[in-house]
C-alpha cells in the first residue's frame, strides 16, 4: 500500500495518524483529503488549505460525532 503523503500542517497531520490508528482510509485528492471510515458509511474532507482558525477543532469535533471514532486512541 502506498503511504499517503504528510499533512503540511502538524496538528492537523496528528488528528489523521489517530484516525488511521482507529482504522479510517484517506485518499488525497488536489486540495483536500477523503477520510473514509470503517464501515464506510462515513465520508469526511480534510483541507491541505484550511482558512478559519478553528479549523483543527472543528476537525476534531467532526471526527469525534462520527460513530466510527475510537476514542481510546486520541
Amino acid at each position: 500500500m502506498v503511504e499517503r503523503p504528510r499533512h503540511p500542517k502538524k496538528e492537523i497531520e496528528a488528528i489523521i495518524r489517530t484516525a488511521e490508528a482507529s482504522g479510517w482510509r484517506f485518499t488525497k485528492g488536489r486540495k483536500y483529503y477523503k477520510a473514509y471510515c470503517p464501515c464506510g458509511e462515513h465520508l469526511l474532507t480534510v483541507h491541505l488549505t484550511p482558512s478559519n482558525r478553528w479549523y483543527v477543532v472543528h476537525l476534531k469535533y467532526r471526527f469525534a460525532r462520527s460513530s466510527c471514532w475510537d476514542g481510546r486512541t486520541r
